[in-house]
């Protein structure tokens, strides 16, 4: 059931009687936009760790422990153009318990604590919570150097987008600085009154009691905003290229290619299947042939995002491989293009697909995603056709796509050593 409670408030409700928990997720989306990424990922930290009612951590423990050990946090998603700040909450289903509790109403009540009456005096949030987070924020930004996949996928990013697409869901360190408790509160007001409002409940549970619990909670009507959630970068002419060297033993070799504008639909499908065949699952032709055969990778893998219409290599090499592990990556693309798979391979990749995309159906945080990035892109599929859509994809479909993606970006993490032949 979707319900809009508000102009720009919209209440999904998604009856599963599968699950022993109920699940609750508030989203608050706006644009992805360097202006607000970084405040919207502080406030992640900081709204879950004291509220008016429950001013600490302990006492929200306590409360939780109260509701048959319920849990509670935040999360941040980048969907395409869109940035979303979540609230989310899962409790045991009512029919569970040996009381009378209405455990439904306690948890929209703790939300509402949570989301409206955020600790904070004179407008601003709490000085010890907010220079705490802050410091720790920094930290963590800092940190990620040290994480060198995820330093190389930013850097690739960076290289494929140029603009503040580039910018990941948490955020960047050079917008931390600025911020301060009272300017920080006062965005947090704005998104309660200006971002799109996404309420999803998943469980055995009552419509007509969801509705009723969810109406209370003090949304105001907001205009709808207007972003597409799909984006596509220009594209470039010259293939953007970076090498950067650090003391590193097992470098890293990433490469961002564009997909064209799907004009039809099983064209997004089949960005779904080459993606399988190239390097996305057990058998792809990265694994076996990059990693496998020529032993020229730790690991070999792709990924696509049909939002930014991009297909992504991931590579872990020695520096001295890179020349030859460029070559190969490009010659899997040209396999395909010409047709270098069969017609079995193509059945066993939808069968894998049709088969993750099955027990993903049983997983809450999955169902939560899936309808999410229909309720923001307003196209809605239901299980049974996406699975037909993608039983309709053949080899002719794949290598066609494949003919018209164009490589844009390749970044290469690198030891100090290292020079180019």
């Amino acid at each position: 059931m979707d319900l809009e409670l508000h102009e720009g408030v919209r209440l999904h409700v998604l009856p599963n009687q599968q699950f022993k928990t109920t699940q609750i997720v508030v989203n608050l989306t706006t644009k992805h936009q360097q202006a607000t990424i970084t405040k919207r990922s502080l406030l992640a930290n900081i709204l879950e760790l004291g509220t008016e009612k429950y001013p600490d951590q302990t006492q929200i423990a306590q409360k939780l422990a109260g509701m048959y050990g319920a849990t509670f946090g935040t999360d941040l998603q980048k969907y395409g153009q869109l940035h979303s700040f979540r609230f989310m909450m899962r409790i045991i289903n009512e029919k569970f318990l040996q009381s009378d509790d209405n455990l439904l109403a306690d948890a929209v009540a703790f939300l509402a604590e949570a989301i409206f009456n955020p600790l904070a005096k004179n407008q601003q949030f709490d000085g010890d919570i907010f220079a705490r987070e802050k410091e720790n924020m920094q930290a963590d930004f800092e940190a990620l150097v040290d994480d060198k996949q995820s330093y190389a996928n930013n850097q690739l990013s960076q290289l494929y987008f140029q603009n503040e697409m580039a910018i990941p869901s948490y955020g960047q360190v050079g917008d931390l600085a600025p911020l301060d408790a009272q300017n920080l509160y006062q965005y947090y007001q704005t998104m309660l009154t200006e971002d799109l409002i996404d309420i999803f409940v998943i469980g055995d549970v009552d419509e007509v009691a969801v509705v009723a619990l969810f109406k209370q909670l003090p949304f105001k009507p907001r205009p709808v905003i207007d972003i597409q959630l799909n984006y596509q970068q220009p594209l470039k002419e010259v293939v953007s290229e970076k090498i950067e060297h650090q003391p590193i033993k097992q470098a890293k070799l990433n490469m961002a290619f564009q997909i064209p504008h799907q004009n039809a639909p099983v064209e997004r499908y089949a960005a779904i299947v080459l993606n399988a065949l190239l390097g996305g699952y057990p058998l792809s032709k990265l694994f076996v042939n990059v990693r496998e055969k020529a032993s020229l990778a730790y690991y070999a893998q792709s990924g696509v995002s049909l939002a930014t219409q991009t297909l992504t290599v991931q590579t872990g090499i020695q520096s001295s491989d890179l020349t030859r592990v460029i070559s190969l990556v490009k010659a899997q693309i040209e396999a395909i293009q010409t047709g270098d798979f069969t017609d079995e391979e193509i059945t066993q990749i939808i069968a894998y697909l049709t088969n993750s995309f099955e027990a993903s159906l049983d997983s809450p945080r999955s169902i939560v995603e899936r309808a999410t990035v229909q309720a923001l892109s307003n196209k809605v599929t239901e299980p049974a056709q996406w699975i037909a859509n993608l039983e309709q994809v053949t080899k002719a479909d794949v290598m066609a796509l494949a003919k018209k993606i164009k490589l844009q970006a390749v970044f290469a993490l690198v030891e100090e050593n290292y020079a180019a032949n």
